[in-house]
């Protein structure tokens, strides 16, 4: 199986010997085969001469809070990051500032089909966090949410994409952490507060925390479809946030990982850029790439940086990376300036054709700052090989699924004419219906989600034509 990890951060700026010098994490847990779950914690620290504990304490839940089982994980300095490749004490490349990396891991057997919470804890936050009232006060309380199925092969989601840690002040930035769950089910994410310790598994937010600020324009949000977070830092300093990633299954919340991590906020500087990413076709505000199976695609893209003396470098992340037949990266300079073109190149077979479109991540690094940028890939059938019927798609793929705020329903209408468009419950009953005039082209109906948590089937129909069904999970 493939080997999942965690992330945990560390605070760059730490001012007490009380500090450990962690900047975040995460915890996941990956099923090794029945009830054998692999814990993975992985920690970021600064680097100011001071070793991390060897050791590292983990407490097991069951679904009603009584702890389980405890655990141990011992560092082990030869191992190397079973992600991103790292070795243990490894620095991260492309920071101003030296920023560890280390991991932790422990084979466990959990007791049967049910749900469980790992938890971990450590004192105490760096005391140069800004947005914590009193930040040597507050632990860091990280936890996995896990449920084992009845076919012992569930795993907790995961993040594909190596943390960000730096951004310059008032300048608008992009980082996509890339949430990503090996069994398929869907995910929704959200930003949230971090947790100190309590009485509970999963401990409590911290009280009096606040948003990291932000210009008006650009307020710290997460793209409920992408993924990407997006940010104008109003403010020098040191900022704690929270990435939630929630996992559900046919409607039912299976699984919660989550990121607890520092931004730290520089004065004023340059963000490397592509230069034409916006040549890329856009499909409701988002960039897509469609190729053929059968033979080579390419897409070629320029970015540089405003500042010459900074070396420009590319990274790409998501899930063609993993398959046996993957997309690959690479860059070259072009010889102007620090200006780099950075090259996708891909053949996929009829094997990687699927209704969903691929995301993957592409990320410019210049030595101190990074810029993230998402894309959707999608392999469509040849137009030599495609029925008439698969190039006439009347409803397009609904999202965000899971649905918070609102759910965005692609149409594409051949008449203009009312459209009618009906929500259905688990129990086939109908919940909610919408209908609107539109006009011949493509059009983006948008749905507030009026409906309790749960599970339904939209259903839409235009007169006597029905434009198709799909399945959309709520929760609230």
């Amino acid at each position: 199986m493939k080997t999942l990890l965690t992330t945990l951060f560390i605070s760059i700026f730490s001012l007490s010997a009380l500090s450990t010098h962690i900047m975040g994490g995460e915890i996941i847990a990956e099923n090794n085969g029945g009830n054998n779950y692999n814990i993975l914690l992985t920690i970021y620290r600064d680097t100011v001469g001071i070793q991390t504990d060897i050791n590292q304490d983990f407490s097991v839940y069951d679904i009603n809070g009584n702890n389980i089982m405890n655990f141990t994980s011992t560092l082990d300095a030869n191992a190397n990051h079973p992600v991103f490749g790292f070795q243990n004490g490894s620095l991260l490349p492309y920071f101003p500032y030296g920023v560890e990396i280390y991991f932790f891991s422990k084979t466990i057997t959990l007791p049967g089909p049910g749900e469980y919470t790992i938890a971990w804890d450590k004192c105490c936050r760096n005391a140069a966090i800004q947005n914590l009232v009193a930040p040597l006060s507050n632990d860091m309380r990280l936890y996995t949410t896990v449920t084992v199925d009845a076919a012992q092969t569930n795993s907790t989601p995961y993040f594909m994409v190596k943390p960000v840690m730096y951004l310059p002040v008032n300048t608008p930035w992009q980082y996509n952490p890339l949430p990503y769950d090996v069994n398929g089910d869907s995910l929704s994410w959200s930003l949230g507060a971090p947790h100190e310790s309590s009485g509970s598994p999963t401990g409590n937010p911290i009280t009096g925390y606040t948003a990291p600020p932000s210009d008006p324009s650009n307020l710290i949000s997460i793209d409920p479809v992408t993924g990407t977070i997006s940010w104008t830092a109003s403010m020098l300093g040191n900022w704690v946030y929270t990435v939630i990633c929630e996992e559900y299954r046919n409607g039912v919340k299976i699984g919660e990982i989550r990121r607890d991590m520092q931004f730290i906020v520089l004065p004023s500087g340059n963000l490397p850029r592509f230069m034409n990413f916006n040549k890329i076709p856009m499909i409701n505000g988002y960039y897509y790439w469609d190729i053929e199976p059968g033979q080579n695609h390419e897409l070629r893209l320029m970015a540089n940086d405003q500042d010459q003396n900074d070396a420009v470098t590319f990274e790409a992340f998501g899930e063609p990376f993993l398959l046996a037949n993957p997309l690959a990266f690479s860059q070259q300079n072009t010889g102007i300036g620090n200006q780099i073109e950075t090259i996708l190149s891909w053949a996929p077979t009829t094997a990687e054709i699927r209704e969903d479109p691929y995301l993957v991540v592409l990320r410019l690094m210049d030595g101190t700052y990074m810029m993230d940028e998402a894309l959707f890939i999608r392999v469509k059938k040849s137009t030599a090989t495609m029925g008439i019927n698969n190039n006439e798609i009347e409803l397009g793929k609904v999202f965000p699924n899971p649905s918070r705020d609102r759910i965005n329903i692609p149409l594409n209408i051949k008449e203009s004419g009312n459209v009618n468009i009906k929500f259905y419950n688990i129990y086939g009953q109908l919940v909610l219906e919408k209908s609107d005039y539109f006009n011949t082209g493509s059009h983006m109906a948008i749905i507030p989600t009026e409906l309790p948590a749960g599970q339904y089937t939209i259903s839409v129909d235009q007169q006597s034509k029905h434009l198709g069904d799909q399945s959309i999970i709520i929760i609230k």
